[in-house]
């Protein structure tokens, strides 16, 4: 349990698989916990937890959404950027009636999705924190898909675009005392990963990881919990991938 189980937090990307998990770790610790995503949760929010439906990639309904947030309930003390889309889909691929391109839209939606919208939320939390006179942490989930995977382009592009947010603002407010740091997990027993890597692509990479298994949510939680208690943890991006190296 954290010294001050008062303190806030907001998650974005609140109801995937991760971010879900994420909520009922950090409620469970006693922090208040403000949950945004696009999409409804799938069950009524626990005790402690204010959920938000709202597309951050989209910046009126971002700024109006989290600005009433903040009027609410205060500004956070943390926020964690875990909103984004993972997508399989080569550059170009040959089909029977010829060469077919990665769809425009499918990398428009997964970049908005997973950088456009922590741009909005960092800086929106960011300016509550100030405005606060409040010292903060923005953790933002990036990937070991960042260093580039072949055949999840946008997936990556949007990935080492959070990193270099990461590094850029982390140098611009920490002297404001607001610190950014970005945990990239590798493979985790989630239903995304099961759903993007095939059985057989997974059990091998499974084998090429050094502690031989998949991470666990929890273990990003504990993660997250570590970055937000080291007060001298700043613009660095934390790998937590079991070893493993793309």
């Amino acid at each position: 349990m954290f010294d001050l189980p008062s303190r806030s937090i907001m998650i974005t990307g609140a109801t995937g698989d991760i971010g879900s998990r994420l909520v009922a770790h950090f409620a469970a610790e006693g922090w208040r916990v403000l949950s945004v995503d696009r999409r409804e949760p799938a069950a009524a929010p626990a005790a402690g937890v204010v959920h938000a439906t709202c597309d951050l990639a989209d910046a009126s309904a971002a700024a109006s959404t989290l600005d009433e947030l903040t009027r609410q309930h205060g500004a956070v003390d943390a926020l964690v950027n875990c909103a984004g889309l993972i997508a399989n889909s080569p550059l170009v691929r040959r089909l029977p009636g010829g060469w077919q391109l990665h769809d425009f839209a499918l990398w428009n939606d997964v970049v908005a999705s997973g950088l456009t919208s922590a741009f909005h939320a960092t800086a929106l939390c960011v300016r509550g924190m100030l405005e606060a006179r409040k010292k903060g942490v923005v953790i933002n989930i990036s990937s070991i898909c960042a260093q580039g995977n072949p055949g999840q382009s946008a997936y990556s592009a949007a990935k080492a675009g959070l990193n270099g947010l990461t590094l850029a603002l982390a140098k611009e407010l920490g002297p404001l005392g607001i610190r950014v740091v970005a945990l990239a997990p590798g493979y985790f027993d989630t239903s995304s990963t099961a759903q993007h890597t095939p059985g057989a692509k997974l059990a091998r990479l499974t084998g090429t990881v050094p502690l031989r298994r998949l991470g666990q949510v929890s273990e990003i939680a504990d993660a997250i919990e570590f970055i937000i208690r080291n007060e001298y943890l700043n613009g660095t991006i934390v790998e937590l991938d079991g070893g493993l190296v793309l």
